[in-house]
């Protein structure tokens, strides 16, 4: 007879295929416009040079100092903090071994958008129009692709460990940082709109993949318990 817990992980783990159909299109979408990219030898397109002439001429002495505050938030040490809290919170008990995996799934969003970077290679707009400190290439904007991951993270702590009548409000909360942080990257002239686009992308095609790899995690542990019961039997 099957356990309590592998039929309740059998029927109450999502299907694999939706993330995997998230995974497929952001990758298609995320390989269409890296290619664009490429054709164009890193140059921005039209719409780039419209959004980042009007973020420069629009934005007011007090939305730049927002925009930094927020963009520090997005990359480093508050984003790695970030992610062992949204780890820890998800594990519950094991809250170390939450702490490590939420630091591990960041750096696994982090691999690949350092090797896309040095692929395409693209250079930032003008040092002149920043108004903050930036290095490295810009496509895809890491600070966006660092900041979605994250909040991939912290939602699914929040489904996991806030209170039902909260989690809709909860789980809104990252997305609307890290949606704020990838905004800023273009407020402060640091990064192309396309830049921000393909980080976007990234990290949804890591949250799809991601999605997958867990569920398959859960479906196959689900299927041990059951083989190692019904041998017991």
């Amino acid at each position: 007879m099957s356990s309590p817990g592998a039929m309740d992980a059998r029927t109450t783990d999502p299907p694999w295929w939706p993330a995997a159909g998230v995974a497929l299109m952001c990758t298609a979408l995320l390989v269409a416009l890296v290619a664009v990219t490429a054709s164009a030898h890193g140059a921005p397109v039209g719409v780039d040079w419209a959004m980042h002439d009007w973020a420069l001429g629009s934005r007011p002495p007090w939305a730049v100092h927002v925009a930094v505050g927020v963009t520090v938030a997005g990359s480093g040490v508050p984003a790695y903090a970030l992610a062992a809290l949204a780890g820890a919170w998800a594990f519950g008990p094991g809250r170390w071994r939450g702490a490590l995996f939420g630091t591990l799934a960041l750096v696994s969003a982090q691999l690949p958008r350092i090797l896309l970077a040095e692929l395409v290679a693209r250079p930032r707009p003008p040092a002149r129009d920043w108004a903050w400190s930036a290095s490295g290439y810009a496509m895809p904007s890491g600070h966006t692709t660092t900041s979605m991951a994250v909040a991939v993270l912290l939602t699914v702590a929040v489904r996991r460990g806030a209170p039902g009548r909260w989690r809709p409000v909860l789980s809104a909360v990252p997305v609307v940082w890290a949606v704020a942080v990838g905004l800023s990257r273009v407020c402060l002239g640091m990064h192309w709109p396309t830049d921000v686009l393909a980080g976007w992308l990234l990290a949804a095609a890591w949250a799809g993949l991601a999605g997958v790899f867990l569920v398959l995690c859960r479906r196959r542990e689900a299927g041990a318990i059951q083989a190692s019961e019904g041998d017991s039997t």
